[in-house]
């Protein structure tokens, strides 16, 4: 591989109706320039560890940083300490769009790209509605092309896209979750428990395809009953019909932790395991998390996909003798894995 390209596995649903004879078989690696792959408006996030299960994806960054004040944030190293929330230059930010659009359609591609990575998508709802309105008119001339929202914003923060129900051919919502009592312990700032149901029902009532994500998933005490609540509330009191979930446990990498504010959520790393994602809760506690919750969606009749969030080959071994898991794939490819970032 040259130094200046890096690989893409697309899935048939990755690609144009159009390309679908031009491309005879789906394993196929596709070439990316380094211009796409490092770009600081739009890349691929392929730095998936060998030890992780984690396929690429398209990172989308009109706004970068966050506002809440998530003990756990991941930001807070990416960003060296200072997640501020930045809504960056819309002329450029419209104009690299099109150049990636464009180069995407030209291999046959139709991509979702993940706006909520570098930040939370609806945090920030006016600037939200500045970058749309530059970005729209061109997702509409590249069709099949989508944006991923992932939030733990509420109901306050959706009215753009309730106003505008026509967006939800081109949004993915995808609302992030936890007990509400993880929610005023770790998630300082963010919308209560109830408030995210409640936005993700209205969103679904106008069409909007709804995702949803619980992670991370921390053990405190009596979490077994914590997490079956919330479950319940999903399908009993919201009746919400997400697409899919994904599931993903307490982690640290090295820079998290070192610029985290506060540092209490790592004491749930004890006994940790070391792997390509840095520290993760106890192994068989984490087997013990995952199974909970898997037999608890089943039981509450959700059928859709469920995905884990960058594990470990080892944890999905298990959970699929298990029958709680569908294999992920081919090693590094993960082609069959169903997760919040890809479509």
């Amino acid at each position: 591989m040259s130094k200046k390209e890096f690989l893409f596995f697309p899935r048939e649903e990755e690609l144009l109706k159009s390309s679908l004879l031009r491309y005879s078989q789906l394993e196929f690696p596709l070439k990316v320039p380094a211009k796409w792959a490092k770009n600081s408006f739009i890349s691929l996030f392929y730095k998936s560890p060998k030890n992780i299960v984690c396929p690429h994806f398209w990172v989308f960054k009109p706004l970068i940083g966050c506002p809440y004040q998530c003990s756990y944030c991941f930001l807070q190293g990416t960003f060296f300490g200072d997640k501020t929330p930045r809504l960056k230059n819309l002329e450029e930010t419209a104009k690299k769009l099109e150049e990636f659009l464009s180069w995407a359609t030209s291999l046959g591609l139709k991509l979702l790209l993940n706006v909520g990575e570098l930040c939370d998508s609806l945090a920030v709802p006016e600037w939200t509605a500045k970058f749309l309105k530059i970005c729209v008119p061109i997702l509409k001339k590249f069709p099949g092309n989508r944006l991923l929202f992932l939030t733990k914003a509420g109901i306050n923060n959706i009215h753009l896209l309730l106003e505008s129900p026509s967006l939800n051919e081109i949004i993915v919502m995808s609302h992030s979750l936890n007990p509400q009592s993880i929610i005023e312990q770790f998630e300082k700032g963010t919308a209560s428990l109830e408030d995210r149901l409640k936005a993700a029902r209205k969103l679904q009532e106008v069409g909007y395809e709804v995702r949803l994500r619980i992670d991370p998933i921390i053990p405190v005490e009596n979490w077994p009953t914590l997490y079956s609540e919330l479950i319940e509330m999903i399908f009993k009191k919201f009746n919400l019909k997400p697409e899919r979930i994904t599931l993903g446990s307490l982690r640290g990498l090295k820079k998290t932790i070192l610029y985290a504010k506060d540092k209490d959520w790592v004491a749930y790393l004890n006994k940790h395991e070391k792997t390509g994602w840095g520290l993760k809760i106890n192994k068989d506690l984490r087997l013990s998390l995952y199974s909970r919750i898997i037999r608890d969606l089943r039981k509450h009749g959700f059928n859709g996909h469920i995905a884990l969030c960058k594990e470990t080959p080892e944890i999905w071994k298990v959970l699929v003798l298990e029958n709680l898991l569908l294999p992920p794939g081919k090693f590094g490819i993960w082609e069959n894995v169903k997760c919040n970032c890809k479509t």
